[in-house]
């Protein structure tokens, strides 16, 4: 082998034995210092630096035993006596009594009070209905009819109230008017049959007939309504005559 590399080898062979024997020494060293620690500690305990501790005193006491308690024993079951079966008897079926006979009574007759009969009324006295007058003759109510309508004309004409200005102007005209009376001489209608061509003359005139008041139909007239025709108006300068 070459010396080279056995060299190092045995340079570290003086180094590794020194190291051994330094530590046995270190071990030796440790173990004598700890046999006399505890040489000497016995002689020479520790101090307590500040603290003074009291001794505590312990009693022990020793508890009484508890009484036994023996469980009471169950009360004993009362076992109910059966009862006595007790067998009811049949109660007797009534027999039925015999019904008497039937005996077929004849129903009789109650008194009826008899009631007076009373006297029949008279009979009621009956007031003869009088009978309507007999109708006119034609020739004899168409006289009467003219008659009675030259009494309305004069009454109508007299309450025709023309107002001023036609009056003024100078107009004139006539409006035949028709209207309907009763038998009493109650007034049902007016109406304008011809006008005069002047409305104030038409409307005066129908004026005219319904403020007049008219006497009843005379007894030669006929008896229902009846219907009349009169000519109202202005003539010229003055409204009398037709």
């Amino acid at each position: 082998m070459n010396a080279s590399l056995l060299s190092p080898a045995r340079a570290d062979a003086p180094a590794r034995s020194s190291f051994g024997r330094a530590a046995l020494a270190a071990i030796a060293l440790e173990g004598l210092l700890l046999g006399a620690w505890l040489v000497v500690w016995p002689a020479h305990p520790p101090k307590t630096l500040g603290l003074h501790r009291k001794p505590m005193a312990v009693h022990f006491v020793t508890l009484p035993t508890p009484p036994r308690v023996v469980p009471k024993p169950p009360p004993p079951q009362v076992v109910p006596k059966p009862r006595p079966v007790v067998h009811q008897k049949p109660h007797p079926v009534p027999k039925p009594k015999p019904r008497p006979p039937v005996v077929h009574r004849r129903p009789v007759p109650l008194a009826v009070p008899v009631k007076k009969q009373l006297p029949p009324p008279k009979p009621a006295r009956r007031v003869p209905t009088p009978l309507p007058p007999p109708a006119p003759a034609p020739a004899t109510a168409a006289q009467a009819v003219d008659r009675y309508a030259v009494i309305l004309r004069t009454r109508i004409q007299r309450g025709l109230v023309v107002p001023p200005r036609v009056t003024a102007l100078g107009l004139s005209g006539k409006a035949l008017v028709a209207f309907e009376l009763t038998p009493g001489g109650r007034l049902l209608w007016v109406r304008i049959v011809r006008s005069s061509g002047i409305g104030l003359v038409d409307r005066a005139a129908l004026a005219a007939v319904r403020s007049r008041s008219y006497p009843p139909f005379t007894k030669n007239m006929p008896h229902h309504a009846t219907v009349f025709r009169v000519r109202v108006g202005l003539n010229d300068r003055h409204h009398g005559g037709f």
